[in-house]
């Protein structure tokens, strides 16, 4: 495949839950990732042994009465987690995600077909896959860390383009999300981007060098049997039949627990003046505030990632994110959270639940 040929699907690669699809006859991206010989990559851990039994995976079966969709839907609910507030928390986002999906393909094919019909046009019924891939149940190593890889993919007769999410845990009393910079140490980003960049040049012509921006602060990954696993999407950095491009780098200790990282906390005594950021009232009531201008008002330093539709919120060593469709919100290390409205675009600016800012931030809003 050309290059030129990528950027342009790339470039069509845009809604917050609509998914680029694959031929009927296609096999599932779980199957086709790209991954590369496994590295070795410091990592910054201490001693300790597994405190939990292994988690398992129910599986709940999503189905459709659209003539118009074909699923394939599997959302796995974990059990047997010591944290069962989170556990229960994160099994409710998984399985928002995959209902909003299927909500969303099921509206489109619709449209679709109902715009055919009016133009006397064949319509194939679109087809959407969601499975999953448990990589860690917390008995491997490191010690007691869950990793969980969510695979969302729609067909509309064209060009895949994946949705990969993954989970990566702690499995204690109290649950905590496993980061990079938890993992590997503050300082992580440079050599890690470094050390992918050098896998990447080994094969250069599998890749798109030019592309490779390193890693985000948002970036995909799980740990597997003392590896970790750094995850790309589809066309981001190399020609669509190599899949999701995935780099691997082992863990020095094969016998370790994640370090705890830092406490990152909110800022306290600040306060958000709602009449001088841009904001509405979705159709449920809520009230919508721009993400820019209260970035803006608080000093945060907003970044807008344009291929995974998401924005980086940052102040030093605070930061969050946010993803266009994701009613899923966290701060640093808390749990995630659903706020009862998904980050939207609307008149080119992206606005989130004004709850956003009083339950994440932490800051008051007046």
């Amino acid at each position: 495949m050309k290059k030129k040929t990528v950027n342009m699907i790339k470039m069509s690669a845009v809604g917050c839950a609509a998914l680029m699809g694959v031929s009927a006859a296609s096999v599932p991206v779980n199957a086709m990732s790209s991954v590369q010989p496994s590295a070795v990559v410091a990592s910054n851990v201490q001693a300790s042994a597994p405190t939990a039994a292994a988690v398992k995976v129910n599986e709940k079966v999503l189905t459709t009465t659209s003539t118009y969709l074909t699923t394939h839907i599997q959302v796995p609910q974990l059990t047997g987690m010591l944290d069962t507030h989170y556990q229960a928390e994160l099994n409710d986002i998984i399985l928002s995600h995959a209902e909003k999906d299927l909500a969303a393909w099921e509206k489109e094919a619709a449209e679709t077909a109902s715009n055919a019909r009016t133009k006397d046009l064949e319509f194939r019924p679109y087809d959407l896959y969601i499975t999953y891939n448990l990589k860690a149940d917390g008995t491997g190593n490191p010690a007691g860390v869950i990793s969980l890889e969510v695979i969302t993919e729609g067909s509309r007769g064209g060009t895949s383009m994946p949705r990969i999410d993954t989970y990566n845990v702690e499995n204690k009393a109290t649950a905590e999300s496993v980061t990079l910079s938890g993992l590997l140490g503050a300082d992580y980003k440079e050599k890690l981007d470094a050390d992918i960049l050098a896998q990447i040049k080994k094969d250069p012509n599998k890749y798109f060098l030019e592309d490779y921006k390193g890693t985000s602060m948002e970036q995909t990954f799980y740990l597997e049997k003392g590896e970790l696993v750094i995850v790309f999407p589809k066309y981001s950095i190399a020609p669509g039949y190599v899949g999701s491009p995935e780099f691997r780098f082992s863990l020095k200790d094969h016998s370790t627990a994640v370090t705890k990282p830092a406490e990152t906390k909110p800022e306290a005594a600040v306060m958000l003046d709602l009449k001088k950021v841009a904001n509405y009232k979705n159709t449920q009531g809520a009230t919508m505030v721009s993400l820019r201008d209260v970035a803006h008002q608080l000093g945060y330093e907003l970044k807008w990632n344009q291929s995974a539709k998401t924005a980086e919120v940052k102040k030093e060593a605070q930061w969050t994110s946010v993803s266009i469709g994701k009613d899923s919100y966290f701060f640093a290390k808390m749990t995630p959270k659903p706020l009862g409205a998904a980050p939207v675009l609307q008149d080119n600016k992206l606005y989130v639940p004004v709850t956003f800012v009083s339950e994440i931030l932490k800051v008051q809003v007046q």
